[in-house]
């Protein structure tokens, strides 16, 4: 169960910090306030999405986006090893100058909107935007999985459109305009 705790600031002024206990009984702080009742209210919403499973570690978030793919989102990510290789090549040419000093939690979609739009104006193919996109989505499903963010910045997000490769249909020719006898 939460608390708050007083104390007097530099100005002499009352300050309340309240408490509660996450998921392994550590104390965490959910903000210091003006007044014992806002101090209350701030531990016991923390509580509630604590028991709704909505709040996890917050220096989680804090992390950034370099970090978060190489320790724990690639390490993790079961595929073929051509398949890794075409990842890790996608993800430092293109995502990680873009995401990689970002920390999870500061990624808007507004964020990844500018990043195709800068993709865009720099001739990347709309085809490799719309698969570079894809795997951005990857990772940051795999994020809000595992609580390091509460938001999803590729949902909704627009690619340019992948124009569609005509199809070449192969018939066979025929070689003779004799007609083929059956031998009996």
């Amino acid at each position: 169960m939460g608390y708050c705790r007083k104390r007097t600031s530099r100005d002499g002024k009352p300050r309340y910090t309240a408490y509660y206990s996450d998921l392994k009984g550590r104390e965490r702080s959910a903000g210091t306030f003006g007044s014992k009742r806002d101090a209350d209210e701030a531990w016991q919403r923390a509580e509630a999405r604590l028991a709704e499973g909505r709040i996890g570690d917050p220096a989680r978030g804090r992390m950034t986006f370099q970090r978060y793919v190489e320790e724990i989102w690639l390490p993790s990510h079961e595929v073929e090893l051509s398949t890794r290789q075409g990842y890790t090549y996608s993800i430092y040419k293109h995502i990680m100058p873009e995401f990689g000093p970002r920390r999870m939690v500061e990624t808007l979609p507004e964020h990844v909107r500018s990043w195709v739009a800068r993709l865009k104006d720099e001739g990347v193919t709309p085809k490799t935007i719309r698969n570079n996109k894809a795997m951005l989505s990857a990772i940051f499903s795999t994020a809000l999985n595992d609580q390091v963010t509460f938001l999803h910045p590729c949902k909704g997000v627009k690619t340019p459109t992948v124009p569609v490769k005509p199809r070449t249909i192969i018939t066979p020719r025929l070689t003779s305009s004799k007609p083929i006898r059956s031998r009996r």
